[in-house]
């Protein structure tokens, strides 16, 4: 068995860090998903000492694992099939996460179908999964179909400053029937939908109304390094659906992208949708590229 040097990250891995989950995503998830700025804010909140973990051979970054927000446990490997570090990792990551709580801990992770050594890993160590997602992609050569808005609804871009607590409302309402996603504070959803990252483009959010109320959103990013948009958040009040809102969104999303010379766009859906959103997307002319499973474990103090 070969012998790793384990310890916390440091400011100057961060290089070799990046390198090494940008290889892991890109076999995994087919693009980096992060970038190297990404990562630098994400340490720069985080406690190094405590939420992350690097494994060196032979003067080499072998491995790296870290505990985002202290219940979210995530391992990267150089070797893919290097099962004895990624157990010692993993061990290691619980062992942390148990330490800063005085309650049972839920830990919560992300694994790509294509990563078999990840998803025997946790599932042989108590992890659970009842949640899949499936990655949708639509490349255009052409720009898409027109937009058809029901009578009385509109789009208009997102405008600072003004529209964030109405959009949180609208969001988090949309949301209510999706069993994976836990209420937010108005904080929490301005964590999760990125808008503290240097990536963010109000000029990429779209909301529908009718007058003055917001009844949709679209809330896309742009990945830069793959010219790839993503359709981030697309979520429709329960009053207003079925409709067509959705698709329209969806649509409108597209047409900006084209016209930003953006042909590629992607986004994650809940496999068993409760409101069908793979259909709508299979409609609009997206096809599923990958998927990926959450994996939960409740560690008992």
């Amino acid at each position: 068995m070969k012998k790793y040097s384990v310890r916390p990250a440091v400011p100057n891995d961060l290089e070799a860090v990046y390198d090494l989950i940008a290889t892991q995503n890109t076999g995994d998830f087919g693009e980096v998903m992060m970038t190297i700025d990404d990562l630098r804010k994400s340490w720069q909140n985080s406690n190094l000492e405590t939420d992350t973990c690097t494994a060196h051979a032979d003067g080499k970054l072998a491995g790296y694992a870290e505990l985002l927000d202290g219940h979210s446990p995530y391992i990267y490997l150089a070797d893919r099939n290097d099962v004895d570090l990624a157990f010692q990792l993993l061990t290691i990551l619980e062992e942390q996460a148990v330490s800063r709580r005085r309650e049972n801990v839920n830990l919560v992770t992300r694994i790509s179908e294509k990563n078999n050594l990840l998803l025997q890993l946790f599932a042989s160590n108590g992890y659970k999964s009842e949640l899949s997602f499936l990655i949708m992609e639509l490349v255009m050569s052409e720009p898409p179909p027109a937009p058809q808005w029901p009578e009385r609804i509109s789009v208009r871009t997102f405008i600072l400053a003004q529209d964030e607590y109405a959009t949180y409302r609208a969001d988090e309402e949309a949301s209510q029937d999706k069993a994976y996603h836990p209420p937010l504070s108005f904080e929490g959803w301005v964590k999760r939908a990125g808008m503290e990252r240097e990536s963010f483009d109000p000029g990429l959010w779209f909301l529908a109304v009718e007058g003055t109320e917001i009844v949709g959103v679209a809330l896309n990013v742009y990945a830069h390094e793959t010219n790839t948009g993503w359709v981030d958040h697309l979520s429709v009040r329960p009053a207003w659906r079925n409709k067509g809102i959705g698709k329209s969104l969806l649509l409108h999303a597209f047409g900006e992208f084209y016209r930003r010379g953006v042909g590629r766009v992607k986004l994650s859906v809940d496999s068993k949708s409760l409101t069908g959103a793979p259909r709508l997307y299979q409609s609009a002319g997206m096809k599923t590229i990958q998927q990926y499973h959450i994996y939960k474990k409740e560690l008992q103090m």
